[in-house]
């Protein structure tokens, strides 16, 4: 992966989160958690949850629906102070 389309960087909780949601929904069959990550980040008690699981749905839709050809890298980040999703392209870094 020379030169990627885009860059996301992913904080260490959000990426921890969806392959844990990712390892529930294939236990009990479920073929996609996006549904699930979607439906968590509406009903979480807390603003804060409300968010932390709307990133984690933008992170596995932005991996679910990368179109081909097209050539996206994840960095997961694990410093606390990165708090969202931040996705760039490598135009945008120079």
């Amino acid at each position: 992966m020379n030169k990627p389309d885009g860059i996301t960087y992913v904080p260490r909780r959000v990426y921890d989160a969806a392959r844990r949601l990712e390892a529930a929904c294939a236990r009990v069959g479920c073929p996609s958690p996006n549904g699930v990550a979607e439906h968590r980040s509406d009903f979480r008690p807390t603003r804060e949850g409300r968010m932390f699981w709307r990133q984690v749905w933008l992170f596995l839709m932005e991996e679910d629906c990368i179109p081909p050809g097209y050539v996206i890298k994840f960095v997961v980040v694990d410093n606390p102070a990165l708090e969202r999703l931040c996705s760039v392209t490598p135009r945008q870094l120079n």
